[in-house]
């Protein structure tokens, strides 16, 4: 089941598949903003201890940010189903009919940060990226289409209206653009991308010309007939070599992730975190242990858990019954030149970026070199709870403290440990106990 990473690493690499850089660390005008939009019903702010790989991806950009990183911003959207109102809740989670307040909301944070970047340096490149994870997904193909036709528009001469619950319902722009539609160079990754709900639907979901890059991962196991795939990319490699869809295994939050035997979502957060980290020239994520503790690596059920996904039908992936693959409305199929697919890509703007593979191979060196990627990743466990500690994170410190527990080198940390006590302990009990020294005494007058 875990090997599948593996095979699927290797197939993208055989493949050749590439991807571009789009962050340029030796540029000084180079940008990259990523947009990470979450599931129905996750939410890394309010409910952190179910927290999905979108929302542990934002969070260690906003640390990088927090830390002083200026030129790789990061916007962060709850999913729909997670206002506090239950009437709002429930009815958005069914029908995800906030998915559009939701990528404007994106929107309008990534053409804030545009501004100050180029308020700073007027000169500044800036690409733009997008994961999502469920709904998230399919908002993160709406929002790329929000980039390619608006380019970068002007938030001082935004006329904003909202809803009574503070949704941005219109926008107006009454000044030129940062950057005329478009001229933003994007890439997108999508955990499991599922559309559930008419609003969602309702919208073109088509990625555009200046998506120049692209990765999305289903979850092969997921059999819940309300959770069918949505292909906005499809299985494969695209043609034009620009898109990668891989199957990999687990159910909906298996891959997206939110459970807390979190083994394949792991395994899924590393892969989707490799990708964005080859859009830049030097990685800015982290990738965390994947466990290798078969309590951990489990396939969830999800079509035994809630009443309504017991009775209701069950759907093969690999079937069609089991995803969709119409992406705009069907009102609009005979409007449109290809209503299943992505637009053709815009050959100027790739020819902008340098590429590279996403991986060159997927199988791990041998002996030492195996070993020290072991203990690189032990490091960078141990890291990453450390700066949570220092952060006062207690919550994201806990997690990663049960994870690492968990996990073989874990168990291999505190066998060390414990050795090195039993060691101390039998070194004390075989020194000699050492005589009490008396004290010299300073004496006044005749000594009795």
């Amino acid at each position: 089941m875990t090997s599948r990473y593996n095979a699927d690493r290797e197939e993208l690499a055989k493949a050749g598949f590439k991807v571009p850089i789009l962050f340029d660390s030796k540029n000084p005008h180079s940008r990259f903003f990523l947009a990470c939009m979450d599931g129905t019903g996750n939410d890394a702010i309010d409910d952190p201890e179910h927290e999905t790989n979108v929302g542990k991806i934002a969070d260690q950009l906003f640390k990088r940010r927090a830390g002083g990183e200026t030129r790789i911003g990061v916007g962060y959207v709850q999913g729909p189903g997670t206002q506090h109102g239950l009437l709002q809740r429930t009815l958005d989670g069914i029908d995800g009919f906030t998915s559009e307040e939701r990528a404007e909301q994106m929107y309008q944070m990534f053409i804030e940060q545009a501004h100050e970047w180029k308020r700073e340096d007027p000169n500044a490149q800036i690409s733009f990226g997008g994961v999502g994870f469920s709904r998230g997904g399919d908002e993160i193909a709406l929002l790329t289409r929000l980039v390619h036709e608006r380019g970068i528009q002007d938030p001082s001469g935004a006329i904003y209206t909202y809803d009574s619950h503070h949704q941005i319902k219109h926008v107006e722009y009454t000044k030129p653009p940062l950057v005329p539609p478009g001229q933003v160079a994007q890439a997108v990754a999508l955990f499991d991308a599922v559309g559930t709900g008419n609003e969602v639907r309702n919208d073109d979901r088509r990625l555009p010309s200046t998506v120049i890059s692209g990765l999305q991962l289903f979850a092969m196991d997921e059999k819940r007939s309300l959770f069918k795939s949505d292909h906005i990319i499809d299985p494969g490699i695209s043609a034009d070599g620009r898109f990668a869809g891989i199957y990999v295994p687990g159910a909906h939050s298996d891959v997206g992730g939110g459970y807390h035997r979190d083994g394949l979502s792991t395994r899924a957060g590393n892969m989707v975190i490799d990708y964005l980290n080859r859009l830049s020239d030097k990685p800015f994520l982290q990738t965390s242990i994947e466990p290798e503790d078969p309590r951990l690596n489990v396939v969830h059920r999800s079509e035994e858990g809630m009443f309504i996904y017991r009775i209701t039908g069950k759907v093969n992936r690999l079937e069609p019954e089991g995803y969709n693959e119409l992406l705009v409305p069907r009102r609009d199929m005979g409007k449109v030149p290809d209503p299943y697919n992505a637009e053709p890509v815009d050959e100027a703007i790739r020819a902008r970026y340098e590429v590279h593979s996403l991986y060159e191979t997927a199988t791990p060196l041998e002996g030492t070199g195996s070993r020290n990627a072991a203990e690189h990743a032990l490091s960078l466990q141990v890291d990453h709870m450390l700066a949570a500690a220092q952060h006062g994170d207690w919550g994201t410190f806990m997690r990663d403290n049960q994870r690492l527990a968990a996990l073989d080198a874990g168990r291999d940390l505190r066998a060390q440990a414990g050795a090195a006590m039993d060691a101390a302990e039998q070194s004390a009990l075989h020194q000699p106990v050492p005589q009490a020294a008396v004290p010299l005494m300073e004496t006044r007058g005749p000594m009795r």
